[in-house]
């Protein structure tokens, strides 16, 4: 069996994978601005490495293809910024704003100054531009090596360094609508590129949970505060100051690392406030000492890298900090980064991928030492398999929300039915089914396209027959065409429907019922197999909150049927950490006791596969989860299937009586019959679809590797768990069982034992 630590090699692979760029690239600079707009990566200016020349030469990486390009600017363009590095370079409204850093000069000695002028490359023309930005106290002195940031419309500057490399303390603002220094206030922290990073918090961030509450606090004991208690009817400090806040982090002292987290509430205004976090951070392990590091925000993280120099270790580091808890994590690479010289990253929010740039075949403290940059090779780190990746955002008001399911629930107003697997109809609205779920927009319009043909006559009898009818009511008797156009057969169960419908009128995941890991997981397959790529995000978001030992399994594999490659890799992460975490409890437990008798009514710890060898990499539940209540929720229901023993192969295993992918490639169909006649059955349980692909019931109640088409209830016989599809034992044979073990109570003791095996096989 491979260790698990080859295992995770093979993981890091998926997760991080090296790409040779193409095109004519940037040659290795110094102080050079990377920039990420769209799919594509800008880098302006920098200092060349051979020559020591500065340059104002854009470069631009198409993150698609991975080629580079030098831009040359159009004609109409005016003329590129000075040429300069350690400047600044923020994003706003497709374009980038570029700011300060150190250029040449005919004045001075040594042919070098700091500067303060600001430029704007307009993305989507590809040409640059110079603001007029009117002359203001607030004007920031000039700098090189600062931070910068875009928070609420304006461009906030901090820190850097003078040229004397004094560090300056200062904070300000512009507005980037009026082009005009509208703050300036006092800093007393050394902030630079060298050390720190200044972040703007995603729309809509949480606080941090211990911050929130110190702030409600101490803003309804001050006196002068706009709120005064919890009946107030103004807002309190923590609700009101939401808006961007800027996250400031600064690591120095390398040799005993110190860390240090500023919080910039309200950072465009003058009355803007400064709240220390240094004490709130927590986490197994905290970020070494990171030089020239870069952030970002990925949903509710902060994204820390930088080059992490030991005299142990030289390599690319990423973190992760959860801006909710404040509580670091780190993005394990596995040893991609630890040969090679990989110098600077920036975040791909929409893929959620980290990208790197570097060389894999230089020496990366050489390279440090020079303060190089390369960027003949980009490696694309997955942050979603971290658990680190773009949130979905709301489409609509609760208020919205609410009346779609109230709308689901008039009959009134439904025009159309919906049959499930149980033969139960459910009224809803076309129109609503239309606009959100485009392969139903298409079905209706192939039907009336069909329905337009004019039909075949009918036989003389029939007709006789019809017309009759028709003179005796006065209607008309509907066709078998007439009615299919009003119902539609869905082969799934109830409450499959009702939550994928609750979706289409709401956009959203929002009952106690859709967030039951067997309905998120059809809900995510369904998302597949009609591309609703909305429904594939609130699915995969939500499937990623509820991982854990117990549904990893059910997530795996519902991962792995859609396409969902980043929700897979975290899964079976999880996976594997379960099963090495059973092993060291069974091994901790035979080193400090002895097996006790059967006569005492207990029984012994042992680790066995399926097979009945001890070789296989099974394991034991440890003895304090032996003994689980009856009645465990749905997403620990899965607790009690089979043993997982071969996931990989066991996904495509057509010989095992399980659903092969193909199976799921199931599309409704309109029913030939009129639903009026299926709902009058005399027998209402009798589905209405019979899938030749499906195992038999007792099969299907046994085990299925396949997400299930129903939830997954109660727990499974030792004959179900032992032998896998093996069928139920007779009376006859149940009776014989209960007298053995009653002359054998060892045995039975045994028996029970393996009836609550839970066993990992990754061979």
């Amino acid at each position: 069996m491979p260790s698990a630590t080859m295992q995770m090699q093979s993981i890091s692979g998926i997760i991080t994978q090296i790409h040779l760029t193409s095109g004519e690239a940037p040659p290795p600079l110094v102080g050079a601005s990377v920039t990420v707009v769209d799919d594509r990566v800008f880098v302006f200016a920098g200092r060349l490495v051979s020559s020591r020349k500065m340059t104002n030469y854009m470069y631009v990486l198409d993150l698609n293809t991975l080629e580079w390009t030098r831009h040359i600017p159009p004609p109409d363009s005016a003329k590129p910024p000075k040429p300069r590095y350690f400047h600044s370079a923020d994003v706003y409204n497709k374009s980038i704003v570029v700011f300060g850093g150190m250029g040449y000069s005919r004045t001075s000695t040594d042919g070098l100054c700091v500067l303060d002028d600001v430029s704007v490359f307009d993305v989507e023309t590809m040409s640059w531009r110079k603001p007029t930005v009117e002359p203001s106290l607030f004007a920031p002195r000039p700098r090189y090596a600062h931070l910068s940031t875009v928070a609420d419309g304006k461009l906030v500057v901090m820190g850097g360094q003078d040229m004397n490399n004094g560090y300056l303390g200062e904070i300000n603002v512009l507005d980037l609508n009026a082009w005009e220094w509208v703050h300036a206030k006092s800093f007393d922290k050394h902030v630079g590129a060298y050390r720190s990073i200044a972040i703007t918090g995603p729309p809509g961030t949480r606080l941090p949970a211990i911050l929130k509450e110190n702030m409600t606090k101490s803003s309804n004991e001050d006196p002068s505060g706009h709120n005064h208690g919890p009946d107030g009817d103004t807002t309190t400090t923590a609700e009101s100051e939401l808006n961007d806040p800027i996250y400031l982090y600064t690591n120095y002292n390398f040799a005993d690392v110190k860390r240090e987290l500023q919080l910039i509430l309200s950072p465009g205004e003058a009355s803007s406030a400064v709240e220390d976090c240094s004490n709130y951070m927590t986490g197994s392990a905290m970020p070494p000492g990171l030089r020239f590091p870069t952030g970002h925000t990925l949903g509710h993280h902060l994204v820390l890298a930088g080059t992490y120099l030991s005299p142990q270790t030289q390599s690319f580091s990423i973190w992760a900090l959860d801006l909710g808890t404040l509580t670091w994590s780190r993005i394990e690479t596995g040893s991609v980064f630890n040969t090679g010289s990989w110098n600077r990253g920036v975040l791909h929010a929409p893929s959620n991928r980290f990208v790197v740039f570097g060389h894999r075949g230089r020496n990366l403290l050489e390279d440090y030492n020079h303060r190089q940059v390369n960027f003949e090779h980009v490696a694309m780190v997955d942050m979603e398999a971290f658990g680190v990746y773009h949130l979905p955002q709301p489409t609509c008001s609760p208020l919205a929300q609410e009346m779609g399911l109230n709308l689901l629930n008039e009959p009134a107003l439904c025009d159309f039915k919906i049959i499930t697997n149980e033969n139960n109809s459910i009224p809803v609205n076309s129109a609503v089914l239309a606009s959100r779920w485009p392969y139903f927009a298409r079905l209706m319009e192939d039907n009336r396209a069909s329905n337009a043909m004019p039909a075949p006559p009918p036989p003389a009898a029939s007709m006789t027959v019809d017309d009759e009818k028709t003179q005796q009511d006065g209607i008309e008797e509907p066709t078998s065409a007439t009615l299919k156009t009003h119902a539609m057969l869905f082969p799934y169960p109830y409450h499959v429907v009702i939550a994928l419908l609750q979706y289409l009128y709401t956009d959203n995941l929002l009952t106690a019922q859709q967030y039951q890991p067997h309905i998120l997981s059809q809900l995510l397959l369904l998302a597949d197999m009609y591309e609703l790529t909305r429904l594939r995000e609130l699915a995969t978001h939500a499937l990623h909150q509820m991982l854990n030992m117990s549904t990893a399994p059910l997530i795996f594999e519902t991962a792995a049927l859609s396409h969902q490659t980043s929700l897979q890799v975290r899964a079976l992460k999880m996976m594997i950490a379960a099963k090495k975490m059973i092993q060291q409890q069974q091994q901790q437990q035979q080193s400090v006791s002895t097996p006790l008798s059967s006569r005492d009514g207990t029984f012994s710890m042992y680790a066995e596969s399926t097979s009945g060898s001890s070789g296989g990499g099974g394991g034991g539940l440890p003895a304090s989860l032996y003994n689980r209540s009856p009645s465990v929720s749905s997403s620990a229901a899965y607790h009690q299937q089979p043993p997982v023993e071969s996931p990989m192969s066991a996904m495509f295993d057509t010989g095992n009586n399980r659903f092969p992918p193909s199976s799921r490639n199931r599309t409704p169909s309109i029913p030939q019959s009129p639903p009026l006649a299926i709902r009058s059955s005399t027998a209402p349980n009798t589905p209405l679809y019979s899938d030749p692909r499906r195992p038999s019931n007792a099969a299907t109640a046994a085990v299925s590797m396949s997400p299930p088409l129903a939830p997954r209830h109660g727990g499974l016989s030792s004959a179900a768990v032992d032998n896998g599809w093996s069928p139920q034992p007779s009376k006859s044979q149940r009776s014989k069982k209960e007298a053995l073990a009653k002359d054998s109570k060892k045995n039975s003791s045994k028996e029970n034992n393996k009836t609550f095996k839970f066993s990992l096989n990754f061979q």
